[in-house]
């Protein structure tokens, strides 16, 4: 017996070798059958499988979370990984005849070489400057990993003990900042941004709930409830105002001190530049910057309703920028009356049509009646130095809303000038926009699963974080490019090998090198890929893209694995055709 005071090194997989040198003997001699592989499975919700690993287990893969009873796929049951142990050395996976002459392929030298080329992940990264040009390599070779194997972890992620080593290693390194990683892909973003007339920087704020992961340092509490522990992060969305994702403008992340627990009343005595409101006004600089970059582009910083802040409002004109935000509170006006009292004065203008989603997460199209004004608000009580600020009141509110739901009341602050009913409209029209950055997070959250990374510092899961926007957005950014612009080619997206297997899976036996493939049809058989069934008014979303492309990954290392056997002579010569 040890006591659990005494910690020893290595101790489980010390014990799995001894158990492992006589299992194979004391088989044999029971059940007169040599055995050639032990296998077992690790609960990936509990524990990491590290003794497996470190007694040079082989990780196979993971479960579907079914049950032998599970017949109608519930996958409910928790998922498992798959290890293996080779008690036959070479059972698994034979070494070559002492007569074939051994070719030297370097790791990966036969995918990475002939397959990466100049991918969106090179194009995307050249501009990253880091201490060293190994650690650039190591950032385009995780960031390529994070987005072709999407909701992995990170040992199926970075397959293979080097790589998976080479990645931690990368996290841990306190010199890479989280905003090195994200500059390249920033200036990107501004590039792809000077395309357009005006550009919606959307801002909003999510948490990583890691209360199942008490290791990680550096966390802090998340809500009323002191046992949720993670972090936020408050990021800008660069969108189109069709709302196509341009590319992460910035992202700030932080753990809230436990100390501060229960003091809210206390902070609202603060100046803003000490209060998590200012994250707002940080936004709005960032946005600032792309400005002064992009001069010719209408930069428009948008936000939901905790965006109401009138430090805000006072930023934006003296930097002279532009910002369309939902109301949160019915402020003082210099009419001596409260502002959505007075707009709902005004007579209603007209009714527009918005698509928007109902309680079920299924589209819907909404009717509202509008109505708008210029106002003049008054700096609230407790800031009378702040002067007062000119803005533009509109009120969208929902007519016969669908039984059984709260109709749409969207009240709505902007500096942009509004000289008639259209104009009104198109404001509207925008702030539909913020909503693509809820998908944005579902995204960082399920199809990156954000929230399931292990790594042992906040510090570490800012600099994965980092990786997870990037690829996050060229998901999102594919999918919704196959809606907007769905007859330009593919190969604007996708590299040769992607291409050609995405035809040979659309034309099947009808394929014969000379047919073209669009954007719309080449993510619509990643989509099918991923479980996608058409129909009318039905478009690819985001989750049936990160599964298509999944399985499209493997079937392209598939292709290339055989184009490569086909190539040794003595694969084919012991090729048994059935």
């Amino acid at each position: 017996m040890i006591l659990p005071e005494y910690g020893v090194k290595n101790l489980a997989s010390h014990v799995m070798a001894m158990c492992l040198k006589g299992v194979s003997a004391d088989w044999e001699r029971s059940y007169h059958i040599k055995p050639a592989l032990v296998e077992t499975f690790v609960d990936k919700e509990r524990y990491l499988g590290t003794c497996y690993k470190a007694g040079n287990w082989i990780l196979l893969g993971e479960t579907k979370g079914r049950s032998r009873n599970d017949r109608f796929h519930e996958n409910k049951f928790s998922k498992k990984y798959i290890y293996v142990y080779e008690l036959e050395k070479g059972w698994l996976c034979p070494a070559p005849k002492k007569d074939e002459k051994e070719v030297e392929v370097k790791e990966e030298d036969w995918v990475t070489e002939d397959w990466v080329e100049e991918d969106w992940v090179t194009e995307e990264l050249q501009g990253t400057k880091l201490s060293n040009k190994a650690k650039k390599k190591r950032l385009i070779t995780l960031t390529r990993d994070f987005f072709n194997k999407p909701a992995s972890p990170l040992p199926l992620v970075c397959e293979g003990e080097a790589k998976l080593k080479g990645a931690y290693r990368f996290f841990a390194d306190d010199q890479v900042k989280p905003e090195e990683i994200l500059n390249s892909h920033l200036k990107q973003t501004i590039e792809r941004a000077k395309k357009e007339k005006v550009v919606l920087s959307v801002n909003d704020t999510t948490s990583f709930n890691l209360s199942g992961h008490k290791a990680t340092k550096e966390i802090g509490y998340l809500s009323s409830a002191q046992n949720q522990i993670g972090y936020l992060l408050h990021d800008t969305v660069l969108f189109t105002t069709n709302g196509v994702p341009l590319g992460v403008l910035g992202g700030q992340t932080w753990a809230r001190d436990i100390k501060e627990y229960g003091k809210k009343k206390e902070r609202k005595n603060k100046p803003i530049e000490e209060k998590e409101s200012y994250k707002w006004l940080k936004s709005l600089q960032a946005t600032a910057r792309a400005q002064e970059t992009a001069p010719d582009v209408q930069f428009i910083s948008v936000g939901d309703r905790e965006a109401d802040v009138y430090e805000l409002f006072e930023l934006a004109k003296k930097q002279e920028l532009s910002f369309l935000v939902r109301s949160s509170q019915n402020r003082r006006t210099t009419e001596d009356i409260k502002v959505w009292d007075l707009i709902g004065k005004e007579g209603i203008t007209g009714v527009m049509l918005v698509q928007v989603q109902d309680k079920n997460k299924k589209p819907r199209e909404a009717e509202l009646e509008i109505r708008y004004r210029k106002v003049r608000l008054v700096a609230p009580q407790g800031k009378k130095d702040k002067g007062e600020i000119e803005l533009w009141a509109i009120r969208a509110k929902e007519i016969n809303p669908p039984k059984g739901e709260a109709g749409l009341d969207w009240k709505l602050f902007t500096n942009i000038e509004i000289g008639n009913f259209t104009e009104a409209c198109e404001k509207v029209k925008w702030y539909t926009t913020r909503f693509k950055i809820e998908t944005f997070h579902r995204i960082l959250k399920s199809g990156r699963r954000s929230e399931d990374k292990r790594l042992q510092t906040f510090g570490r899961l800012e600099r994965c974080l980092a990786i997870d926007m990037i690829t996050a957005w060229r998901l999102m950014y594919l999918t919704m490019s196959g809606r907007e612009t769905p007859d330009i080619e593919s190969n604007l997206f996708f590299n040769k090998h992607e291409i050609e297997v995405l035809k040979q899976i659309k034309y099947g036996k009808n394929y014969n090198g000379k047919q073209t493939l669009s954007l719309k049809e080449a993510t619509k058989t990643i989509a099918n890929l991923g479980g996608y069934i058409s129909g009318k008014n039905r478009v690819p979303g985001v989750e049936v893209m990160w599964r298509g492309l999944r399985r499209l990954e493997d079937m392209i290392l598939g292709a290339l694995l055989m184009k490569r056997c086909l190539s040794d002579k003595a694969w084919r010569d012991n090729l048994d055709y059935g």
